[in-house]
């Protein structure tokens, strides 16, 4: 699923998917991330931890994995 954050500076498209494990689902677990969107390409950054500003619509990805 997609979602828009239309902000006072930018729209942010935050993808939410399901990351399944067929032999263990009770470890499945979503993820969100905003997608970058640019010159006809869609890109999805590694997971990492990120923020977002709801007024703004700016995100920022954590360079750091946990």
């Amino acid at each position: 699923m997609l979602l828009a954050v239309r902000g006072t500076k930018a729209t942010t498209v935050i993808f939410m998917g399901d990351i399944w494990k067929p032999r263990a689902l009770w470890d499945s677990r979503y993820l969100w991330m905003p997608l970058r969107i640019g010159d006809g390409k869609v890109f999805l950054p590694p997971p990492a931890p990120w923020t977002i500003d709801v007024r703004t619509g700016e995100t920022r990805v954590n360079a750091a994995r946990f």
